[in-house]
């Protein structure tokens, strides 16, 4: 079982409100916390894909905001911008330090492969995931460990994982 309540869409590092946007929303999108999201040609938020053009700006959002039956603009969710500590879903094997990029799921971001992708579909950086793990004994009485490995490096995250990133 892993360990960890940090959901996805949380400043990791000391950052201000201050430091974050609040932009308007897309008419037919569903902004879920911890996304990865662009904007638009018309200005307006929306979840980022794997088609998502080279060099568009990223942001992570810090609230849902379901705008699915709503007409552009109609509400606002707060993010995430360049340079914040956040975290987001991992949609496939990341390394330790490695960049990211958004995956085939929108929102998620995968491994980015340098040299081979556009420099300018790189979300950020991976920096990490909540250490540790809880286990339960075999046998009677079940004792229950926990082994911290936030002392460590960094492993590689997993599909599903909750990891911080560093965004670019």
């Amino acid at each position: 079982m892993a360990y960890g309540t940090t959901p996805a869409g949380t400043i990791t590092k000391e950052q201000t409100l201050l430091s974050t946007r609040r932009l308007p929303v897309a008419a037919s999108t569903n902004v879920v916390k911890g996304n990865v999201c662009s904007i638009n040609n018309s200005g307006y938020v929306v979840v980022a894909t794997n088609s998502t053009a080279a060099g568009s700006p990223w942001f992570v959002a810090l609230a849902n905001a379901d705008n699915s039956s709503g007409s552009a603009g109609d509400i606002s969710v707060p993010l995430a911008a360049k340079g914040h500590f956040v975290t987001v879903v991992a949609d496939g094997t990341i390394n330790a330090g490695e960049g990211v990029k958004i995956g085939s799921t929108a929102g998620k971001v995968v491994g980015f492969v340098e040299g081979t992708d556009n420099e300018g579909l790189k979300v950020g950086y991976y920096i990490g995931k909540e250490g540790g793990s809880v286990s339960k004994a075999g046998s009677s009485p079940y004792l229950e460990s926990f082994t911290d490995n936030a002392d460590f490096l960094p492993v590689a995250a997993a599909s599903g994982n909750v990891i911080e990133v560093l965004v670019n």
